[in-house]
């Protein structure tokens, strides 16, 4: 395997690079996961209701490995019932009141290597869901207004001399969207979404960072996007996603908002009678350059973007 150590050269002359040898590098397993369970659930009907109820039985087993030596450096085993209900009243044939909880369970996030601690396993950990809401259907649109809270574990970064991942208490999402999509007109489609999104962290060590907001949640996220449809076999798609400012380090810096513009053709034909869609699609429209937030990490907008794609119907 060759490393580049250093290039020089100019125009005339071309690039030169100053390479080093290093002999082939080969990785062990690093993890192991298994997962077994059972489900159970049913939905009755009554009139204009529905229930549905469920329960999960999940068991989860997590080896950790040297990956140098091969051999397991830690194991966790992990079991949980994970309820889900939900209910389902129509009023009438056009809307619909709904509310529900799921529960999904976490084996346990292992510690990526770019952490002091990595090939940890961190403790296992539920993830809660409550959601309220309706939805209206009539004259070709559906709009549907919802209202949720997310409880899950909150996995944050601890400096020690080094950089440790550890679990700190949870993270809470509770937020409102609306979402509305169907035709505008004959060949016109629309669809459009806006979210408002609160995101906490709480029961923290020593309450340090309780009522602080989750590194990387923006608060305000949309998408509004139109189709043009000229002919059964073509479409124009244009697409606008806003996302709004992202507070990380608990805090302490702000990565500014920021929308990007999307732009694509869609061409439904055949090749030896098999139906294939072809697709050109141009994304970052305006080559907007931007900051994406994911917890502390931030990551550069990719530039100008053109994909051309092709799915074929076997």
């Amino acid at each position: 395997m060759a490393v580049w150590a250093s290039v020089s050269g100019n125009i005339y002359s071309g690039l030169q690079g100053n390479n080093v040898w290093y002999p082939s590098i080969e990785t062990g397993l690093s993890s192991k996961d298994q997962y077994w369970g059972i489900s159970l659930a049913d939905t009755v009907k009554y009139k204009k209701a529905q229930l549905l109820l469920g329960v999960h039985k999940h068991n989860a087993s997590v080896d950790s490995y040297n990956k140098i030596t091969g051999r397991v450096t830690q194991t966790v085993g992990s079991d949980a019932l994970c309820p889900t209900y939900g209910f389902v009243y129509q009023p009438d044939e056009h809307t619909s009141l709904y509310a529900s909880h799921s529960e999904n369970f976490d084996k346990g996030t292992i510690v990526a290597s770019k952490y002091a601690n990595a090939g940890e396993v961190l403790n296992p950990a539920k993830t809660k869901q409550n959601e309220i809401g309706f939805k209206y259907a009539n004259a070709g649109f559906l709009t549907s207004l919802g209202i949720f809270n997310i409880k899950q574990a909150n996995n944050i970064e601890v400096y020690k001399g080094s950089t440790y991942l550890q679990q700190d208490g949870e993270q809470e999402y509770q937020g409102i969207e609306l979402s509305v999509n169907g035709k505008l007109a004959d060949k016109w489609n629309f669809m459009g979404g806006l979210m408002y999104l609160d995101a906490t962290q709480n029961k923290t060590q020593n309450g340090t960072n309780d009522g602080k907001t989750v590194n990387g949640a923006a608060k305000w996220n949309a998408v509004a996007v139109l189709e043009y449809n000229p002919d059964e076999k073509f479409s124009i798609v244009g697409r606008a996603m806003y996302t709004g400012k992202a507070d990380i380090y608990n805090e302490q810096l702000q990565t500014p908002s920021y929308m990007t513009y999307d732009l694509g053709v869609n061409y439904k034909t055949a090749f030896n009678k098999t139906p294939v869609t072809l697709t050109a699609m141009c994304y970052n429209l305006t080559d907007k350059n931007y900051w994406t937030a994911y917890g502390n990490n931030l990551i550069l907008s990719s530039p100008r973007t053109l994909m051309l794609s092709a799915t074929f119907d076997i």
